[in-house]
């Protein structure tokens, strides 16, 4: 059975049949799936899945992406997901990696990941629907130049001006993309994640496999990548989602501006006093 034929079965109703398919356990048994993983380089485990990639960008302006497949969104994204390393001189075809981001969802299948809602909205109210998902935490390891292998927390790589704040853990969620309706005559439907090569968004997309929950996460411009916690561009790394918390490497905490500590103060007392009178109301 192709992969193609086996993420449609994802996407849609089973046709004829009382009980649904378990497409857990179609993947894990499907000797066509796990060649695809072993060509892209997947792994998965329950409850855990890894790909391979590069860091692709550091800062300098806006990170609306933690993660896509190469060579997506290259000036926002901080890792490139690819198949390996790349060594010709010419750039790598994009077809190459055609068909990556849709094992890579079917591995989060395998691996147990509940399907989530992704990001909407009502296009007559602009009513916005947030993701909707479970908690997928996200790291990074990578070998240093003395052999030493670090894990990060990939939260840690991204300041949000809306908090004025890193990122704090537990924001992301596995929505499981959307699938795209391409209009008449035949109102064709394909894999978002596919078609856009987008992974895991801080600006909400409701094609991204994975989407972000935190304050600010409407609004283009909220996030920006930590230069300093990054590995150099190039460096090639394994990029974990796991549904679990896992150890990982603790960074020093950032050396502020005072302007930056007393932004931050004002807008945590302004919470703080609208919470209060939120509660107040509620009381009435």
């Amino acid at each position: 059975m192709r992969i193609a034929l086996l993420f449609l079965l994802a996407a849609l109703p089973a046709l004829g049949q009382e009980k649904p398919v378990d497409l857990k356990k179609v993947f894990r048994e499907s000797k066509e799936f796990a060649e695809k993983c072993k060509q892209f380089r997947i792994t998965w485990e329950d409850g855990l899945v890894r790909a391979v990639g590069e860091i692709a960008y550091r800062g300098g302006g806006p990170c609306e992406y933690l993660v896509n497949v190469a060579p997506a969104k290259a000036h926002e994204t901080i890792v490139l997901i690819d198949s390996g390393p790349w060594d010709e001189e010419k750039r790598r075809p994009r077809r190459q990696l055609d068909g990556l981001a849709t094992v890579l969802n079917n591995a989060f299948i395998a691996a147990g990941f509940p399907k989530g809602k992704p990001f909407d909205w009502d296009r007559e109210t602009g009513e916005v629907f947030p993701p909707q998902g479970e908690t997928t935490y996200i790291y990074a390891e990578w070998k240093g130049e003395d052999g030493k292998v670090t894990r990060a927390r990939m939260c840690d790589w991204l300041w949000n001006y809306r908090t004025i704040d890193v990122m704090q853990p537990g924001r992301f969620v596995y929505t499981g993309s959307t699938m795209i309706d391409e209009g008449p005559p035949d109102h064709k439907k394909w894999f978002g994640a596919e078609i856009d090569r987008l992974l895991v968004a801080t600006l909400n997309t409701s094609t991204a496999l994975l989407d972000n929950t935190d304050e600010g996460s409407l609004d283009n411009g909220t996030y920006e990548a930590i230069a300093l916690r990054i590995p150099p561009i190039g460096t090639r790394v394994t990029v974990i989602f796991s549904r679990k918390v896992l150890e990982a490497h603790t960074f020093a905490p950032l050396k502020l501006p005072q302007d930056v500590l007393d932004a931050r103060q004002k807008r945590d007392e302004e919470k703080k006093a609208a919470a209060e009178e939120a509660k107040k109301a509620e009381d009435k």
